[in-house]
This record gives structure tokens, sequence and C-alpha cells, in this order.
């Protein structure tokens, strides 16, 4: 008994959580449910890797409390900080679209709990509700298209200068 009453605890956090990011904002209460029912929680402390750049990607990370640093490796070395990611935000979309590997290295900056969606879960969600995984897809590909936007900008701007 007390062990439902957990998971059911734990999924209503889990889908407080879902509700905050843009990636589900399209999604009802219902829908919700059914992807939290897919999702792992991950805890990571300050220093540790999620992944590393050049690692295979096979899932998604959304973040649920703590910050997270976006590194590149430059000069074959040396990391270079691009990003900061706090929560709400995610990491790894391409992961679950396809057989991409990691673009960049992501590191905890403090305590931090990441929601994790698996590429194999992602399918299974997408066969058994398809109009989930639609909604989902389209909410990837709008958020990808505004990264792409505000790369080229930057482009410009660095090449303009």
């Amino acid at each position: 008994m007390k062990s439902t009453y957990q998971k059911n605890l734990l999924q209503e956090a889990i889908i407080n959580c879902l509700s905050g990011i843009a990636i589900f904002a399209d999604l009802d209460g219902t829908e919700l449910n059914i992807v939290s029912e897919h999702m792992h929680v991950s805890r990571f402390e300050p220093g540790d890797i999620v992944f590393a750049e050049g690692d295979p990607g096979d899932e998604v990370c959304f973040v649920v409390d703590g910050t997270l640093d976006v590194l590149k490796i430059q000069s074959g070395e040396v990391e270079k900080k691009i990003a900061i990611k706090a929560p709400g935000g995610s990491i790894g979309e391409m992961a679950v679209i396809g057989n991409f590997s990691r673009t960049a290295t992501v590191k905890a900056c403090t305590d931090a709990t990441l929601l994790t969606l698996s590429r194999r879960r992602f399918d299974q969600l997408c066969d058994e509700y398809p109009a989930i995984g639609v909604k989902i897809l389209r909410s990837i590909a709008r958020m990808l298209s505004l990264h792409l936007r505000d790369t080229s900008q930057e482009l410009l701007e660095v090449l303009t200068h």
C-alpha cells in the first residue's frame, strides 16, 4: 500500500514538472499522465558529467532542479561554456529523433534532478499514443527551429563584425 502511495506521489511530481516544460505545453492532463509513465528520474551532484561530447545519444533530459553547464571542446582539450540549462530546460532533443552522438558535454553545476526520456520509451509512446507523439515532435521541431534561427543570427553577427 505504501509503495503505491509513493509511486502515485512521484508520478504527480513528474506530471507537475512536465507541465512547466515547453516541449509538453500542448499536452493535457491525461496526456501528461501517460508521458510521466515513460520518464525516469536521475540525480547528479556538482561536477558530475551527465554525458560527454561524442557519446552516443539515446535520451532527452529535462531539468527539474539545479543547473547544468553545456560545454564544447575547443582546440582539442579546452572546454568552453556555451550554455547554462536551468529548471524547465531540456538537453539532447535530437537523441530521441535519430541516432546522433552528443554534440556537447553536459556537467552538473549544482545538485540537479533530471527527468529523462529514452529513445526506446519515446518510440513506445509514439507507437501506443501517436497523437501524443505528434504533439511532442512538433514541439521539438519548433524548438530546434528557434535554436537554428538564433544560431544563424549569431553567425551573421560574427561574420559582419
